[in-house]
């Protein structure tokens, strides 16, 4: 379950976070809103789960990025879009804690990519870097 426990974690920030924006989710079809309204997308990328203790009932470490791209409309200008980065950055803090299920994920840095245009948006990924520690199970 901590597969999905540390998913679960990061979506439930992501809702914290209040971006207030029409949002599709990994997995899902999604249909972005009119040209004039922006909207945002997320994407869970383990990067990898390593063992940090030997044996059964031992501990592994997951770590990996959650990248959420904000989409704004063409020509809307900066402050909007850096408005959401900055919502994002203030919830997603270094050291936060995360806590779905018992699953404990921790917040370790965040950055932002360059505005760029993208299927007629322009976009801004945000990329919210995270480790997991899970405990294996008794085989």
């Amino acid at each position: 379950m901590s597969e999905i426990s540390i998913n679960a974690a990061l979506v439930q920030g992501l809702a914290a976070a209040a971006l207030g924006l029409p949002t599709g989710n990994e997995g899902k079809d999604f249909t972005p809103p009119a040209v004039t309204l922006p909207w945002a997308k997320w994407h869970n990328l383990p990067a990898s789960t390593d063992v940090a203790s030997l044996g059964a009932g031992g501990v592994d470490e997951t770590v990996g990025v959650f990248q959420v791209d904000l989409n704004y409309p063409m020509n809307d200008g900066t402050g909007n879009i850096l408005a959401a980065v900055q919502k994002l950055r203030n919830y997603f803090v270094a050291g936060r804690r995360l806590v779905y299920d018992g699953q404990c994920v921790h917040v370790d840095r965040v950055t932002r990519g360059n505005l760029r245009p993208v299927d007629g948006w322009q976009r801004i990924s945000v990329s919210i870097y995270y480790s997991a520690t899970t405990i294996r199970p008794e085989v």
